[in-house]
């Protein structure tokens, strides 16, 4: 097998592993730009998030998380932001009120789980 079929072949096998499998793919996506996967970006400050906001957008659509981010209290919210480095001014750190922050880990999830689509057929 020549070079480019090896590559054709890993390629394909890329695609269905992050077809199957989004936190994959977020990883992949994220190796694509140099950057840190989300899952290591969190400094150890904070406490690990009550949820993956990711996973549970991906699995039960948008709804199902704005239920659920609604359930958490000021505190758990910004454990999601900076574990995810959904505010990379910090300024999510300083908002008391949990409409503001669910509203930016909406925002932030939407963005992220459409990013790239052009790509996907």
């Amino acid at each position: 097998m020549n070079p480019i079929e090896q590559l054709e072949r890993l390629a394909r096998f890329l695609r269905s592993e992050a077809e199957a499998d989004p936190a994959f793919a977020r990883r992949l996506e994220a190796a694509l730009k140099g950057e840190a996967p989300s899952s290591t970006k969190s400094s150890g400050k904070r406490a690990a998030p009550a949820i993956d906001p990711f996973q549970l957008f991906d699995e039960r659509g948008e709804e199902a998380l704005r239920s659920e981010l609604a359930q958490l209290a000021v505190e758990q919210l910004k454990d999601i932001v900076a574990h995810h480095g959904m505010d990379t001014a910090k300024l999510a750190m300083k908002w008391k009120t949990p409409d503001r922050l669910v509203s930016l880990i909406l925002d932030r999830v939407r963005q992220r789980s459409s990013k790239g689509d052009a790509f996907r057929s």
